[in-house]
C-alpha cells in the first residue's frame, strides 16, 4: 500500500488529478498481478524441459522401433524384388517366343494382303478405265445436246431482240411525232 500512495503522490506531482493518478495504479495493479515473475518463468522453464526430456527419450525409442520395421520391410521388399525379377524373366522368355511365332504369322498376313491389294488394284484399274470411256461419251452427247439448246436459244433470243427493238423504235417514232405536234 506504501508503494501505491508514493506512485499516487508522484502522479499528483506531475499534473494529475488525484482521481486520475489512482485510476492509473489502481490499472498497474490490475495489470501486475497478471504479469509473470521470474520465479513463474523459471519453473516454467524448467517443467518445460523436464517434459522435452521425456518426449526426446520417448521419440527415439519410437524412432528405433520404426528403424527396426522399415529395415525388417527393406528385406521382405528385397525379397519380393526378387521373386519378381525371376517371374519377369521367365514371362519375357515366353513373350520372345510368342513374338516370334506373331512375327511369322503376321509376315504370311501381309504377303498375302499384298497380293490381294495387287489383284484389286488391277480390277480397279479396269473398272475405272470403263468408267471413264461411259463418262467421256455421256459428255459428247451431253456437250451435242447442249450446243443444239444453245443454238435453239440464240435464235429465239435474236427474234425476242428484234421484237424488242422494233417495239422501242415504235414507240421512239410515237413519241417523237407527238412532241413535234406538240411544237
Amino acid at each position: 500500500m506504501a508503494d501505491t500512495l508514493a506512485v499516487v503522490k508522484r502522479l499528483t506531482a506531475s499534473g494529475f488529478s488525484e482521481a486520475q493518478a489512482e485510476a492509473v495504479v489502481e490499472a498497474i495493479g490490475d495489470v501486475r498481478d497478471d504479469l509473470a515473475t521470474r520465479a513463474d518463468l523459471q519453473a516454467q522453464s524448467a517443467e518445460f524441459r523436464v517434459e522435452m526430456a521425456a518426449q526426446s527419450a520417448e521419440f527415439r525409442e519410437e524412432m528405433a522401433a520404426l528403424r527396426a520395421d522399415m529395415q525388417a520391410e527393406r528385406a521382405e521388399f528385397r525379397a519380393d524384388m526378387a521373386t519378381l525379377r525371376s517371374d519377369m524373366q521367365a514371362q519375357m522368355a515366353a513373350l520372345r517366343s510368342d513374338m516370334q511365332t506373331e512375327r511369322a504369322e503376321f509376315r504370311a498376313d501381309m504377303a498375302k494382303l499384298r497380293s490381294d491389294m495387287q489383284a484389286e488394284k488391277a480390277e480397279f484399274r479396269s473398272d475405272m478405265q470403263a468408267q471413264s470411256a461411259k463418262l467421256r461419251s455421256e459428255m459428247a452427247a451431253h456437250r451435242s445436246d447442249m450446243q443444239s439448246d444453245l443454238q435453239a436459244l440464240e435464235l429465239r433470243l435474236t427474234i425476242r431482240l428484234g421484237a424488242v427493238v422494233g417495239a422501242t423504235s415504235l414507240v421512239t417514232i410515237g413519241v417523237l411525232a407527238a412532241l413535234i405536234a406538240l411544237l
